[in-house]
């Protein structure tokens, strides 16, 4: 069993990477595509939706892989600290912020300006609140 919860963690971390390098990237990309002519934007716009299915991926393995360690590891929640309840309510502002940003970057694919300032703002925000998510998945699991 501890091989299995062994790969559980490392797909967890995987899927992390792979989620939050969109966090990351996203943002450098949406600061560079407002002066972009309209063949880089283009380009632009296919890594940004490249990404997006790269996270969609990612986050349903993080939320398939994180209750199975749980339990699988811990025996459940009841020993979790209040980091984990703090990382937990992080997670749900993130995929929040992920999903309403997503929804503001397809206005901004079909002309609306003003969709795509929100989304690069939202961006930013789901960037921060990784970054909540990782310090308290390390203070509530050491």
């Amino acid at each position: 069993m501890e091989i299995v919860v062994n790969l559980l963690i490392w797909m967890h971390i995987i899927a992390f990477i792979a989620g939050g390098s969109n966090s990351v990237v996203g943002p450098v990309i949406g600061g560079r595509m407002a002066g972009a002519t309209p063949d880089q934007l283009a380009g632009y716009y296919g890594i940004m939706n490249t990404l997006s299915q790269v996270g969609k991926v990612a986050m349903a393995a993080l939320l398939i892989t994180g209750p199975l360690i749980m339990f699988l590891k811990y025996g459940g929640l009841g020993g979790a600290s209040i980091w984990f309840w703090v990382k937990m309510v992080l997670v749900a502002v993130m995929l929040a912020t992920i999903i309403y940003g997503g929804i503001q970057f397809k206005k901004s694919q079909a002309g609306d300006v003003e969709a795509g300032k929100v989304a690069e703002t939202v961006h930013r925000v789901t960037g921060l609140t990784f970054l909540g998510v990782l310090l308290s998945a390390v203070l509530a699991f050491g």
